[in-house]
């Protein structure tokens, strides 16, 4: 049973990236899955609930190619680096993450006050800080800084930023808006590391 569950996830998932959750019936959802209805409540309770483990499970996607990544990282400069540049991918890559952030999106409200959300939120805080404690013991980063305060601000930064699109802002006929992470990258690392 959990392996269907697991491959229900992972079609939901497939779904959900082409037709994004505000335009999936769950009519439709169950049919292109190709579950009875009886089957699926038996897994989910509604439409969210499905969104939610569809949304760890992408997320785990990101955990796992970050993991992956960092392990050759020779600095925290670097793993920062990392980190940054997986974020984009994984949100190029998985673009169910930015749906949310959508002007109008009624998903969000519901989606930041779930356990599953607060659960990811602290794991993704917990990574940040973890390469700010590295940066200070290397002698890299400035020995000065709040480290709790540094990790919230980098971690809701990258992730703000880069799931926000910010053409959604941008006046009809302008220049299209593009973050670029070679900068982005920068002027973290001006902001933490030690001035010679």
């Amino acid at each position: 049973m959990e392996e269907k569950k697991e491959r229900t996830i992972e079609k939901a998932r497939d779904y959900f990236h082409k037709y994004w959750y505000r335009k999936t019936s769950l009519s439709d959802l169950i049919n292109e899955i190709g579950i009875s209805k009886p089957t699926f409540y038996n897994y989910f309770k509604n439409k969210e609930e499905l969104f939610k483990m569809v949304m760890v499970n992408t997320y785990n996607e990101f955990q796992y190619e970050f993991n992956q990544r960092a392990r050759k990282s020779t600095s925290a400069m670097e793993k920062l680096d990392i980190f940054v540049r997986t974020y984009s991918w994984f949100l190029d890559t998985y673009p169910l993450y930015r749906d949310l952030y959508k002007p109008g999106n009624d998903l969000l409200p519901r989606w930041l006050k779930s356990r599953i959300s607060k659960d990811l939120f602290a794991e993704g805080l917990a990574t940040i800080r973890s390469i700010i404690e590295q940066g200070l013991e290397e002698g890299i980063f400035r020995r000065n800084l709040d480290i709790t305060a540094s990790s919230l601000m980098i971690y809701q930064l990258i992730t703000l930023l880069l799931s926000n699109d910010p053409n959604d802002f941008r006046k009809n006929n302008g220049p299209e808006y593009k973050i670029d992470i070679d900068t982005l990258i920068k002027m973290l690392g001006e902001g933490l590391i030690v001035k010679e």
